[in-house]
């Protein structure tokens, strides 16, 4: 076997002691390090000499506690408020067994708590039998949490709008109705469209603030996610605000999407057409919209949010 080749054999060996989630005793004799050198406990002086203090063991033992002590503080770090909610002693209980259900197989540490939230609601407790069947618990508040820390983790490391286009109130100044209606807005990649049970967006933010929030009572909670200057970013929106960016983010055109307001939902147009132009303003400045295209046709004018004579006098959205 050449230098090289013996030098890989023996940082897989390695790798295959170090990471395995019992120990690095129970590393040596595993079929994964076996299957690189084929020493047993006794014989590991072969591989790893010992120090004039330390066995070959004990040499090895550092490193596997070192490893599993950085995956732990990672995920400390990725999920600070499951880890108040819980405790600490706890919350490394369950980021344990997250990572021997879940090692970690990238050269990077940024995706090792994907997985989290998804984990923790295989490992959720029975319901108790007190509770309806769809009322939510702790267990459902933590599987949320998570979610909301994941996201906010997605968002932070991912694309942001930061060194890419925008689009902004200006950009619509003057368009006439039809033609903003039958346009679509793309969202930045950024953005995020969240439902929850509980706010844990409020109990996440006052843990990274270093208050001592309790769990809170259940409340249906919308959020929309973005980023802007690198900083993670959430509102709280109304449910017509959320069916209208939901649409949007699939592609439909403004005019679908604020049709699908009118559905099953008895709605002031009115009102709504004031509100409409209070939030695009919002979302252009938050900013939410990456882009916007519009066909070379104009839009029909039988479009819902075209029916006023007064609309027609003003031709223009803003």
């Amino acid at each position: 076997m050449s230098d090289s080749g013996e030098l890989q054999t023996i940082q897989r060996w390695l790798q295959a002691v170090i990471t395995h989630p019992e120990g690095v005793s129970s590393g040596v004799s595993s079929a994964a390090a076996q299957q690189w050198l084929a020493v047993a406990g006794q014989n590991v002086e072969q591989v790893i000499l010992p120090s004039s203090e330390l066995t070959s063991l004990d040499r090895l033992q550092i490193y596997g506690q070192a490893y599993y002590g950085r995956l732990l503080e990672c995920l400390r770090a990725q999920y600070p408020a499951v880890r108040y909610a819980v405790g600490d002693a706890a919350f490394d209980g369950m980021a344990f067994g997250y990572l021997v259900a879940h090692p970690s197989t990238r050269y990077t540490l940024s995706a090792l708590g994907t997985a989290f939230p998804d984990y923790l609601a295989t490992i959720r407790p029975p319901r108790a039998e007190t509770l309806d069947s769809h009322e939510p618990d702790f267990a459902d508040f933590l599987i949320e949490l998570g979610g909301l820390e994941q996201v906010y983790s997605e968002v932070f490391d991912g694309p942001g709008p930061e060194r890419s286009r925008s689009l902004t109130a200006q950009d619509l100044v003057g368009l006439s109705p039809e033609r903003f209606l039958s346009s679509r807005l793309r969202l930045h990649d950024c953005v995020r469209l969240l439902e929850f049970s509980f706010p844990v967006h409020e109990y996440a933010t006052q843990v990274r603030r270093g208050s001592n929030p309790i769990p809170p009572a259940s409340r249906q909670v919308l959020l929309v996610v973005t980023r802007r200057e690198y900083f993670v970013r959430r509102d709280e929106i109304t449910r017509p605000q959320f069916r209208l960016l939901s649409a949007l983010k699939q592609g439909r055109t403004v005019g679908e999407a604020i049709e699908e307001l009118y559905v099953n939902a008895p709605v002031d147009s009115q009102a709504l057409s004031a509100d409409l132009e209070v939030w695009f303003r919002a979302w252009s400045a938050a900013p939410l919209f990456a882009e916007w295209n519009a066909p070379a046709h104009e839009m029909s004018r039988d479009s819902v949010f075209l029916a006023t004579e007064s609309e027609s006098a003003n031709p223009t959205f803003f």
